[in-house]
Order: structure tokens, then sequence, then C-alpha cells
């Protein structure tokens, strides 16, 4: 789990009714903690046996502020600051909400709070803010229509109720010797889960979703349904999320799209039925998808990250019979049984071990499928190549272009330092276009040669005969070496093929090296 999503701390449910402020839910909720940072000392420790003091984090200090703190804080008093995205700091802690009302005539105060540490980045607080403020509209809605948070807080007084303490928390004193005392705090907020409270349902599963999978699908009174997906910041390509594609990707569902259609409203976006239509996508490119099913290339997109952002997609390269693949370090050994049965109901002729173990090192693609004769048994294992990507039981392996450091490399050539630097910021042009491959005069190939080369490499260059085709490609070639991208972005970008990357390769061995790794495209 990333550092940001471990720095999302809480979700509270605040009513200012005519009772006045009043936290109606919370979670999580850490009984444990709370009763561990509730200890009263009723006596004197002996010298030298004193607890050393606890280091508080900002889950203590969270857990550490009551109910009667929290519900005076985070509702508005006046109607006048509904409406109004709320943020309000309180030493480590961030709270971020969208204080409502559910209409003119109403007189209750409503509040979806997401809590934080302080120093999360301004993107995570800006989509929660948004979070907040689609929640409000949504049960803003359900209750002028339904009365459905009327009906839901009746329920959780019921259980506030039945605490001995009517709509507080329940506090015992527990003597557990004659030294000190333990004060055990016992909440309702777990009941109103137990009880099938549709509001409690609803704000635990966000919180869940959220922090597991950076998204959630949220359905409100099985009517009001959208998706939701935390914008991490500069990093959520590398580390999550795509929020960009290329050209030369495509994508693998990871819902049937049977599943996936009647999940959608009625009025979805026809783009998006023509596409979850298509057979196969995984084996062409989203370029030739675009052009397949006519729809504009931006459009489709669009849609294919709004799919991998839904968790009904992932992004890869095309399958391809050069494709490499390697065994993911990141499955549990744990999930292998099950996976083995389902793989098993679904391709009764391979075994599910025999196959994952052929991959245990970096195998090209049609290495397995020279090895078969009849093409059914071929077709058969390319979707066996797909089980295994859209369970994330396999990676993909692509060749990334480095240049080879001289030693007068960090003096003279800092154009490929620069370009090694700025990679991961280079790789998230949302929608490149479709036009590339310009071509370059002998003055850009100079320069070029000038701004990613040491002065040793470039003599060394002048003393290499070899044909001006290839020295221009390999002028073409350099500005994208050092930053990240794989080959078939390479050869994207520069209009060659992939003979000619080959060429530059072996024939520029001594300022050029390849490296292959795994490229995060989930």
């Amino acid at each position: 789990m990333s550092a940001e999503l471990d720095r999302f701390l809480s979700v509270i449910f605040v009513v200012n009714a005519m009772k006045g402020p009043k936290v109606y839910f919370r979670y999580p909720h850490d009984v444990d903690n709370r009763n561990e940072d509730r200890t009263i000392s009723a006596g004197i420790f002996p010298r030298g046996n004193q607890p050393p003091p606890k280091i508080q984090t900002s889950k203590d200090l969270l857990d550490d502020l009551r109910d009667s703190s929290l519900q005076g804080l985070l509702i508005p008093k006046s109607s006048d600051a509904c409406g109004r995205k709320m943020v309000v700091s309180v030493d480590s802690l961030l709270f971020i909400g969208y204080p409502f009302m559910a209409g003119t005539e109403s007189t209750y105060k409503y509040n979806v709070v997401f809590v934080v540490e302080r120093n999360i980045p301004r993107s995570i607080v800006e989509s929660l803010l948004a979070l907040s403020t689609r929640m409000s509209v949504a049960l803003s809605y359900e209750e002028r229509t339904c009365s459905y948070l009327t009906e839901n807080l009746k329920v959780i007084d019921q259980i506030y109720s039945e605490e001995d303490i009517p709509g507080q928390e329940n506090i015992d004193v527990l003597k557990v010797d004659d030294s000190k005392q333990v004060i055990t705090e016992h909440c309702p907020f777990d009941r109103m889960v137990g009880c099938q409270i549709d509001l409690a349902i609803v704000l635990k599963s966000v919180y869940d979703d959220i922090k597991t999978h950076r998204s959630a699908k949220i359905l409100i009174n099985n009517t009001i349904n959208f998706s939701f997906f935390l914008q991490t910041g500069p990093d959520t390509v590398s580390t999550a999320t795509r929020t960009a594609v290329a050209p030369f990707e495509t994508f693998v569902l990871l819902e049937s799209p049977k599943d996936i259609k009647e999940s959608l409203n009625c009025d979805s976006c026809p783009s998006l039925i023509m596409l979850l239509d298509l057979p196969k996508p995984y084996f062409r490119s989203l370029k030739d998808i675009a052009l397949s099913i006519d729809i504009d290339f931006q459009e489709v997109c669009r849609i294919v990250v709004a799919l991998v952002q839904w968790r009904k997609a992932i992004i890869i390269f095309p399958i391809v019979t050069t494709n490499e693949y390697m065994v993911s370090h990141h499955v549990s050994v744990t999930e292998y049984p099950e996976m083995a049965r389902s793989f098993q109901e679904e391709f009764k002729k391979f075994d599910f071990y025999i196959e994952l173990a052929k991959f245990s090192q970096r195998t090209i693609l049609s290495d397995i499928l020279d090895c078969f004769s009849d093409r059914e048994t071929i077709d058969s294992y390319r979707l066996i190549v797909i089980w295994l990507l859209r369970r994330r039981l396999l990676v993909q392996l692509f060749a990334h272009v480095y240049i080879k450091p001289a030693h007068d490399t960090c003096a003279a050539a800092p154009g490929a330092v620069q370009e090694m630097c700025q990679s991961q910021q280079d790789r998230k042009i949302s929608y490149p276009s479709l036009t590339r491959g310009v071509p370059i005069s002998d003055e850009i190939k100079n320069k070029h040669f000038e701004h990613y080369l040491s002065p040793s490499q470039n003599r060394a260059l002048k003393m290499k005969d070899v044909p001006a085709t290839v020295l221009t490609n390999f002028a073409k070639v350099l500005p994208h070496a050092n930053t990240g991208r794989t080959s078939e972005e390479i050869l994207w970008r520069t209009n060659l093929q992939t003979f000619d990357l080959h060429d530059v390769i072996t024939t520029f061995s001594e300022f050029l090296v390849t490296i292959r790794h795994p490229t995060n495209l989930y």
C-alpha cells in the first residue's frame, strides 16, 4: 500500500439535528486503541518503572478525539455555511467535507467528512473534496425524494437507544488492580454495519475501496450509482492506475462485456457499448481499434482510461508472438489453489502449474507457440496468456534503451541526464497525436549527437563508417534513450520498424545498451 493511502485515516458522518450536532457514523473506529490511550493512572509508579513516553501518530491523535469534540467541529451552526467546501485542520489532521441541507425547508444539516493527514498531497485533498460534494448531492436528492437519511438515522437512533447512555458512547470503568484503572469504551458504529443500515454500509465500502484500490463504485439506496477514482498526483501513472494511454497500447477487460453493460446506465455512451462489443481487442492497438469502429482516437482513449479507473480493464501492449513474459512477483502463493481450479474449468487440456512454470524465466511467446502444430491449440494458448495477464500473474517485458555513460558524460552531455530525470513526466502526455516520425535534417541530427553524446563519444562516432540511413535512425533514437520509454514506444514515436531499431542497437553497441524489465501498464 502506498504512503499516500496510509495517510487516508477515516470517514465520519455528522448531523446537526434538533437536539444538536452528533456523530452518527465513524469508520474505522478502533476501540482497542482508544482503550489503550485512555488508561488513567490511579497510583504512583515505583521509581525507575515509569513507562517510556509513547510516540503519538496521526491515527492515535484521531482515536483520542472523542465524538463530543468532533460533532461541534465538523458541522456548521449556520445554514449559510452549507453548500460550500470545508477543510478543517487540527494539529496533524485534516478534515475534508461538504456540509449540506436536504432542502430549503429542512433544518437538518449533514456532512460526509474524510480524515487525512495534513501533509497529504493537495491533489488528494481536491479529489476527496469532489467526492464529498458528489455524495452530498446524491444523499440530498435521496432525502428529498424518499426520506433516505431520515429513515437510516431512525434505525441508527434505535441502536444508540439500546446503549446504557442513549446517544452517547457507553463508558465502563474496570478496576484492574490497586495501581491503575482502565477505561473501556463501547461504540455502536460496528453494529450499524451488521444491522445492514444502507448509509453505514455505503460509507464503510467507500473507505475500504479507496484504501485498497484508490477507487470506489458507490451505490446509494440501490438508486444512485457513480464511480470515483482518487487522484494521487504525479505518481499516479507509475504506481496505480493510468491516466493516459498511447496509440500503440491496448486494453484487457477484467469482467465480461455482458456484466459491464448490465452495470451501466441506460443512457450510456454508444461509443462505450461499441468498444465493449469489440471481439478480442487485446490483439490490436488502440489506433487500429479507433479506425476499425470509426470512433475518434481521443474518445477511445477517454473510454479506456475510464474503464481502467472503474477497475473494469487494464492496459497492456497488444499480444504478438514477439512479446516476452515472466511470472509476476506480486502474486501471493496462497491464491494459487483457487486460481488453479478456475484455470482448469476454462482450459481443460492444460495444467495451471505447468503453464505458469513456463514463464518462471524470461520467455518469448513464439518459443512456446512453436511447440504446437494445430491452430486451435495456438489460439487457446494466446487466451491462456490473456487469462494470466488479467489476473496479474504475468508481466510483459520490454527493452529500454540507455546511453552508456562515458568518463566525460556528466560534464559535457547534460541532455541525457536531463532526459532521464524527466522520463516519468514525459510518460504522462495525455492522448498523444497520431502524427509522428517527422523527417530529421542534418543540422538537427548533429545537434542530437552534441546534446546526448559526450565529446569522446562524438569523436568515436565520426570515426565509424556506417550507412547514412542507420546514422539517421541513430539520431532519431537518441532523444528517446534514458527516458524509460519501451522499444515499442520508441518505434512508434520515430516511425521506425523493428529491424531498424535492431540495426541501430547492434551497430552502435559501444554507445547504447538495452535492458529488459517489466513495464507497469496497469
